[in-house]
């Protein structure tokens, strides 16, 4: 596994082995391939989200301290707008993001340390996406922030998008004190 690219110097774009012959391809997910270009990388959660919907808006998302989560992320099936928010209160770039388009013709991983937001937008219909945290969820460390906060001024490439409740109620960073 190489890194590709990185996001905010520490939010890694990882491309992984991948081997193809006549019966299709192979990626390679093994931790130790992981490992190396993310030496902490050690997940105890792995899920698989399913969006049925073009459109459809997770985020954005964090884990609060003490129990804060990196995370790993990549697209299995049809094609996704990956968003990273800088929430770090010290940091130069705290409140700006950066998105990166998944498309599992392409597969790559994104890996997002913890202290930053992680939002997901899918741009077709049936996409699949891949999900791995470092930390088990703690509820009631779960934080969201609205994905309209002006100080954040998140750009998606739709007007209406399919929102949770939890989602389009969330507050802004004002209000969460971010």
């Amino acid at each position: 596994m190489k890194i590709r690219q990185c996001l905010f110097d520490e939010v890694l774009v990882l491309e992984p082995a991948v081997r193809t012959d006549i019966c299709g391809s192979m990626t390679d997910l093994s931790p130790d391939q992981i490992r190396e270009a993310v030496p902490q990388a050690d997940w105890k959660v792995q899920r698989i989200y399913t969006m049925p919907e073009r459109h459809t808006f997770f985020g954005i998302h964090f884990q609060k301290e003490p129990y804060p989560q990196a995370k790993l992320i990549s697209v299995l099936q049809g094609k996704g707008l990956d968003y990273v928010v800088d929430l770090r209160k010290c940091s130069a770039t705290c409140a700006q993001w950066q998105a990166l388009e998944l498309d599992a013709a392409d597969p790559v991983f994104v890996y997002i340390p913890s202290g930053f937001g992680h939002a997901f937008l899918s741009l077709e219909e049936n996409t699949i996406q891949y999900f791995a945290a470092d930390r088990e969820f703690v509820r009631g460390y779960s934080g969201s922030i609205n994905w309209k906060d002006p100080e954040i001024a998140l750009e998606l490439p739709c007007e209406d998008p399919v929102l949770s409740d939890k989602d389009r109620l969330a507050p802004f960073l004002k209000a969460i004190g971010k």
